[in-house]
């Protein structure tokens, strides 16, 4: 029966996993540089517990190793992603070595809590390797369709009645110590990859609409950061979610805001406003002169009226648009129907 195969595989890789995500956590007891480097990034001792952070030394065979020693098969180990073989050259059989090396790694698991794949941070940087390395998609992990955080968020969640979405993990560790538990992260790093597909957003904002309707995007404020939260934003919008954004003061993200204070982070939440009036705001800011302030409106503002689905709401907004431009109300509704059509 080809399910229990299927099944039977799962689990193998599942337990893998875990002997793994125990393998890196005793190594974080054992480096001292390791160690340093969690704490200098504001985590506590017991925040590293809960999110199982661990270390996995520069070397090459460590992991394999150990797993080898606890009987796993090399096509289960590099199916779950944690080994991988060079390309045989010439004939000469090729070593398997650990994908993961000299990294603090965050493990990433489904909502029931399973350890299902890694994030690995250099720890110390060596101007080549990538900066943050993520398992490959899996049996066990579909990039798209998981966030990191979601099993320690959905609770809080449910109860809060809204999420809060951030970029990175230290992002969301630091953010969950600082008590704001509903939150969680894209866990993919490069926001310019995949990831910012459509598919991938409406994926990934799929598994928290069905806890919440209502979502905060806080995301960097550099420049991409900027672009996906909007990009995200829009999307968001069109399945009927409730949109905030947070603003971040420049050059800063999350972690940064925890590890300064905690209550700078939950004020720039407190303060995050729906997305539509962000925009004009981000518009208004910009003290254009009045002839180009149409089209800013028009580029900025109103694609993100265009798509919601309620006549209140936007009529909301027209008003709002009126109030703080002085633009009548027939312009405004005028140029929205126009937006609205290119949207169509």
């Amino acid at each position: 029966n080809n399910n229990d195969i299927n099944k039977s595989e799962k689990e193998r890789l599942l337990a893998i996993m875990e002997d793994t995500t125990v393998f890196f956590e005793e190594n974080l007891k054992k480096s001292q540089q390791a160690i340093d480097y969690v704490k200098s990034r504001g985590i506590t001792e017991d925040t590293a517990k809960r999110f199982r952070i661990g270390y996995i030394p520069a070397d090459w065979r460590l992991l394999y190793t150990y797993l080898k020693n606890k009987k796993y098969a090399d096509i289960d180990i590099e199916k779950a992603g944690l080994i991988k073989k060079p390309d045989e050259i010439g004939g000469i059989k090729k070593e398997y070595y650990d994908r993961f090396r000299g990294r603090i790694m965050f493990p990433i698991s489904d909502s029931g809590g399973r350890v299902i794949a890694f994030s690995g941070r250099i720890l110390v940087d060596d101007g080549k390797s990538a900066k943050y390395l993520n398992s490959p998609d899996t049996i066990l992990f579909n990039k798209s369709t998981v966030l990191y955080g979601i099993d320690k968020a959905k609770t809080d969640i449910r109860i809060k009645n809204y999420s809060i979405l951030v970029e990175g993990q230290m992002d969301l560790v630091l953010s969950h110590q600082a008590g704001i538990k509903n939150t969680v992260a894209v866990s993919g790093t490069a926001l310019a990859d995949t990831l910012f597909s459509k598919e991938n957003i409406v994926n990934n904002l799929g598994i928290v609409k069905r806890l919440s309707n209502n979502i905060i995007l806080a995301f960097d404020s550099d420049n991409a950061g900027r672009k996906a939260a909007m990009r995200s934003a829009r999307i968001a919008l069109g399945l009927g979610m409730d949109v905030k954004i947070a603003d971040l003061p420049d050059g800063k993200d999350p972690a940064d805001l925890v590890l300064s204070d905690p209550e700078s982070w939950k004020n720039v939440l407190r303060n995050s406003k729906p997305v539509v009036e962000f925009q004009i705001d981000t518009v208004l800011s910009q003290k254009l002169d009045p002839r180009k302030l149409p089209q800013a409106l028009r580029d900025n503002v109103f694609p993100f009226i265009a798509p919601l689905t309620g006549a209140m709401e936007k009529a909301h907004y027209i008003k709002l648009i009126k109030e703080k431009t002085g633009i009548s109300e027939d312009s405004i509704r005028e140029d929205l129907k126009q937006a609205e059509s290119l949207i169509k």
